[in-house]
């Protein structure tokens, strides 16, 4: 796909929150690779089920995979390194490790050394993106990752974070990272359902964790948090279509691409309709398939 910065990587992701079973799960693996999808990715919970993941997924379809990402607040370097190798090695180094602070308190502090730390660990050549929303955390991935992997950004906030990425390996006479971002993507015959299932997801993250109630709320979207925090109304669509992909067969596409503009990798974060719908995961692949 072509973007502002030229071309951009399409990868997609499923969790484990969609209800899939494995079968199905690795049918839409297949199928995504047959689509022309480049790389295939999962979140982690801090064991080793991310990992197995995309062994089994790699082994199926012969993409590359990632983790992005898993929590530094839930295990030690040594034990997603060990992980991160066993992958790295069994696919014949087609895996990416990416690592978020979960819940470390003041984590722009305690993320350096503990980079520092895995990255000793690591085969040399194992690309690590780092999770970050604020400038901070931007700061850290820029100086001490491959790759930055954002999350819940509104085109605008895609700018903004790939200038400061900019800003930053300039400082310090760096490449550039990678910049990934997912961009949940929810696709159903009932525009309404599909809103639905975005905007659960997005209040998920939005009014139930600090870092990212400031994230939306660096976006501008402070006044409307509050707003659904006290009604318990749903987001409004406007506000689903700044953060998210949705809608009905036809009409999502282009605002995936919108919302991919200024990546190097954007990632089709698939969202069903229901959990366990393997149709609902077949329409948001297809809907969104690499040029």
């Amino acid at each position: 796909m072509i973007g502002d910065n030229g071309w951009v990587e399409v990868g997609f992701s499923i969790d484990s929150a969609q209800g899939l079973s494995s079968a199905d799960e690795l049918n839409s693996v297949r199928m995504a690779a047959e689509l022309g999808y480049q790389s295939a990715w999962t979140p982690g919970r801090g064991d080793a089920t991310a990992f197995d993941r995309c062994l089994a997924w790699h082994q199926a379809s012969g993409l590359p995979t990632g983790v992005s990402v898993v929590p530094a607040s839930g295990q030690s370097p040594a034990f997603y390194a060990q992980q991160a190798r066993r992958v790295w090695e069994a696919t014949e180094g087609n895996f990416v490790l990416g690592i978020g602070s979960g819940q470390l308190a003041h984590a722009a502090n305690q993320m350096p050394p503990y980079l520092e730390m895995l990255r000793q660990l690591l085969p040399p050549e194992l690309p690590l993106y780092v999770a970050a929303l604020g400038p901070r955390m931007l700061r850290v991935g820029t100086e001490l990752a491959d790759g930055v992997a954002l999350n819940w950004c509104s085109a605008e906030q895609v700018a903004w974070s790939r200038a400061e990425v900019e800003r930053a390996a300039l400082a310090v006479s760096r490449p550039i990272p990678v910049v990934a971002a997912y961009i949940r993507t929810a696709v159903d015959p009932n525009p309404g359902l599909a809103g639905r299932v975005l905007g659960r997801a997005m209040l998920e993250y939005a009014l139930g964790r600090v870092a990212y109630r400031k994230h939306f709320e660096r976006m501008g979207f402070a006044e409307g948090l509050r707003s659904l925090g006290a009604s318990g109304a749903e987001p409004s669509p406007e506000l689903l279509s700044a953060i998210g992909a949705w809608g009905v067969p036809g009409e999502v596409r282009s605002q995936f691409q919108r919302l991919s503009r200024g990546l190097d990798l954007a990632l089709v974060r698939v969202l069903v309709s229901e959990p366990g719908d393997a149709e609902s995961a077949r329409r948001v692949l297809t809907e969104c398939r690499p040029n």
